[in-house]
C-alpha cells in the first residue's frame, strides 16, 4: 500500500511526477508487464524506452517545456506512449474526444492554442474540414488506425508525419526537469453556460488522484487494473492507467465497453479492479443470472455512480462495490470507505486529502442533512485544477471564497457520508458522458427554422439516467420535423449529444431578465406532445 503521509514533502514531493515515477518503476519491476492491449504487452522497461523515443523525437520537432498538443485518437498504445512522451517533457496533453466534429472539435483546438495534433488516420477528415479555423496547428503526426481509410495528405499550411517516425529517437531519459506543479495535461469539461472549458491539471493532480484510489480502491502490489473506458476521460486515465502504474500493477485496455464480452474479458486478463460507469453495472444486472456470475477475479469495482441494487450486486458478482464523487476540476474527492459496508445511495466520504462541504447560497455550511451544494478544497498542493486556460473570470467564479464550487447539490449525513441529491449547472450526464446544454443548443439554434432551444436532462426510466431533450421554438411562419432536425444534429455534433427526445413548443418560461427557467421544463418532463427518436426507430452511427 502506498503511502499517504505528506509529512515527507521535502525529500520526496519532487518525485511526484510521471518521468520520475515511470522512471523508477522501470528501474524496480523491468520486465513486468504493465500496459496490455490486444495481443501486445509492453513492460514496465520497454514503456519508459519508448516514451523517451517519443519525448526525444519531439523535442527534434521543436516541442519544448508548456507546449500544447492535443491528442485527437481512440483508445491504443500510442495515445499512452504519446501521453507519457509528452510529459516527461513538460509538454501538455489536450485529449479530445474522438466523436467531436464541426464547431466543438476547432474550438478545443484553437483555445487549446495547440501547434501539434496527434491523430488516428481514419479522423484526419475532421481536421480537413475545419483546416482554416485551425490555423495554429502547424504538424499532426498520424497513427495508423485503421489501415482500411485511406485519409488525406493535401493540407495547405498542416505538415503529416508517421506516429512510428517518433520511434526512432533516443532511448535516453530527456534532460527536461519536470515539477510536480506543471501542468501535464488541460482536459475539456462540458460548458454549462458557455463554451467547454480547459481544466489545467498539473503532475501532482495526477499522482495524487492515483494515491487516493489506492486508498479507497484497496491496491496492493500486483493488481490488475482492467478499463473499457475511453482515453481521453478522466476516469481511464487517472484510476486506471496512472494507478497501475503507482501501485505497481497492470493495466489491461479494452478497446471500448461491450457487453457481450465484458466479463470474458475480466476473465481473460485476470483483473482484480475496474471503474466503470453505473449504467454498465445496470446492464449486467439485466443479464439472466448465472452459476458463473461469482466466477471471476474482481475484487473490487469503482462504480461512477454507485446503482440503488448495489448490494444486490455484490452478492450476485462476489465483488465489492465503491463509488466515488468527484469532478475534473477537483479530481475524486469523495468516495465508499473500502472497510465500511456498500451504501448504495450515498457517495461516500471525504477522501483524506480534501476538505468538503455542503454549503448555502452565501457559502455557510448546512446543518447535517439539510441540501446544499458540494464544494471542495485540497489539503495538499496542486490537487485540484490550477484554472480554466485563457478563462481566468471563469476560473475566478469557480473558486469562489477559495473553495471549488461543483454546481451540484448533496446532502451531509451526522456520519459524514454524503448524497447526491441533483445538478445545479445545466450539464447533462448520459451513460458516462458530460454534455453541454450550451453546445447542443447552439447546433440547434443554427438550423434556419429555429429561433431558440433549451436542452434540458430527462430520466430514463430504464437505466436510471439522464437522456438529452430538446425544448425547440420554431421561427415564425417555419416548420420543422423532429426527424428532420434529428438529422441536421447527426452531422454536426457527437453521437452521444444528440438529443433522444424534441418538443416544439410557442415559448419558454423565463426569469425577469430573459434567462430560460430550465428547472421549470425538467419539472415538466415528457408528455404526450414529445417525440421519442427510439421510439420512432432512428438509429445513430457512432
Amino acid at each position: 500500500m502506498v503511502n499517504l503521509d505528506y509529512s515527507r514533502f521535502e525529500s520526496e514531493f519532487e518525485n511526484c511526477t510521471l518521468p520520475a515515477l515511470l522512471k523508477q518503476r522501470a528501474q524496480e519491476l523491468g520486465d513486468m508487464p504493465y500496459v496490455k492491449f490486444r495481443d501486445k504487452t509492453v513492460t514496465y522497461t520497454e514503456m519508459n524506452e519508448t516514451t523517451n523515443r517519443v519525448a526525444n523525437s519531439l523535442t527534434d520537432l521543436g516541442i519544448q517545456h508548456g507546449d500544447k498538443v492535443c491528442l485527437l485518437m481512440k483508445n491504443s498504445l500510442e495515445f499512452i506512449y504519446a501521453w507519457y512522451g509528452l510529459a516527461k517533457l513538460g509538454a501538455v496533453m489536450v485529449p479530445v474526444n474522438p466523436n467531436l466534429k464541426g464547431n466543438l472539435l476547432r474550438h478545443i483546438v484553437t483555445n487549446s492554442e495547440a501547434t501539434v495534433l496527434f491523430i488516428d488516420n481514419d479522423l484526419i477528415e475532421r481536421i480537413k474540414l475545419i483546416e482554416d479555423e485551425v490555423g495554429n496547428v502547424t504538424k499532426m503526426i498520424r497513427v495508423d488506425e485503421n489501415p482500411e481509410v485511406q485519409s488525406t495528405d493535401h493540407f495547405t499550411a498542416i505538415d503529416i508525419l508517421e506516429f512510428d517516425t517518433l520511434l526512432a529517437g533516443s532511448p535516453d531519459q530527456p534532460e527536461d526537469k519536470v515539477k510536480p506543479a506543471d501542468a501535464m495535461s488541460i482536459l475539456y469539461t462540458s460548458g454549462t453556460t458557455g463554451p467547454s472549458k480547459g481544466a489545467m491539471l498539473s503532475q501532482h493532480y495526477y499522482y495524487d488522484n492515483a494515491l487516493m484510489a489506492i486508498h479507497f480502491q484497496n491496491h496492493t502490489e500486483g493488481d490488475v487494473l482492467f478499463s473499457c473506458l475511453p482515453m481521453f476521460h478522466a476516469n481511464a486515465q487517472l484510476t486506471s492507467c496512472y494507478t497501475a502504474l503507482l501501485t505497481k500493477g497492470t493495466f489491461v485496455m479494452s478497446k471500448l465497453f461491450s457487453l457481450s464480452t465484458f466479463m470474458d474479458e475480466i476473465a481473460e486478463c485476470k483483473a482484480t479492479h475496474t471503474n466503470v460507469m453505473g449504467s454498465i453495472l445496470i446492464l449486467l444486472m439485466k443479464q439472466a443470472p448465472s452459476p458463473e456470475d461469482k466466477n471471476n477475479t474482481l475484487k473490487v469495482i469503482n462504480s461512477v455512480p454507485l446503482i440503488p441494487d448495489a448490494l444486490e450486486f455484490e452478492k450476485r458478482f462476489g465483488v465489492k462495490l465503491v463509488g466515488m464523487f468527484g469532478a475534473t476540476e477537483t479530481a475524486i474527492c469523495i468516495a465508499s470507505p473500502f472497510d465500511e459496508e456498500t451504501k448504495s445511495d450515498s457517495c461516500g466520504k471525504a477522501l483524506p486529502h480534501f476538505d468538503c462541504r455542503i454549503v448555502d447560497d452565501n457559502d455557510i455550511e448546512c446543518p447535517r442533512g439539510t441540501k446544499g451544494e458540494i464544494i471542495v478544497r485540497g489539503k495538499v498542493p496542486f490537487v485540484q485544477m490550477a484554472g480554466y486556460y485563457n478563462m481566468p473570470e471563469a476560473t475566478l467564479a469557480a473558486f469562489q471564497n477559495l473553495w471549488y464550487h461543483t454546481g451540484d447539490f448533496g446532502i451531509q449525513d451526522e456520519q459524514g457520508y454524503f448524497y447526491f441529491v441533483d445538478r445545479k449547472k445545466d450539464a447533462i450526464r448520459r451513460r458516462g458522458e458530460n454534455i453541454s446544454s450550451y453546445e447542443v443548443e447552439e447546433v440547434v439554434n443554427s438550423h434556419p427554422n429555429v429561433l431558440e432551444s433549451a436542452a434540458v436532462a430527462v430520466k430514463d426510466e430504464v437505466m436510471t439516467e439522464d437522456e438529452v431533450k430538446i425544448f425547440v421554438i420554431l421561427k415564425n411562419g417555419e416548420s420543422l420535423s423532429a426527424e428532420d432536425l434529428i438529422l441536421f444534429c447527426k452531422d454536426r455534433m457527437a453521437y452521444f449529444m444528440i438529443p433522444r427526445y424534441v418538443e416544439f413548443v410557442d415559448q419558454f418560461p423565463k426569469t425577469p431578465n430573459q434567462k430560460v427557467q430550465k428547472f421549470a421544463l425538467r419539472d415538466r418532463g415528457n408528455s404526450a406532445a414529445t417525440w421519442d427518436r427510439e421510439a420512432s426507430g432512428i438509429k445513430i452511427e457512432r
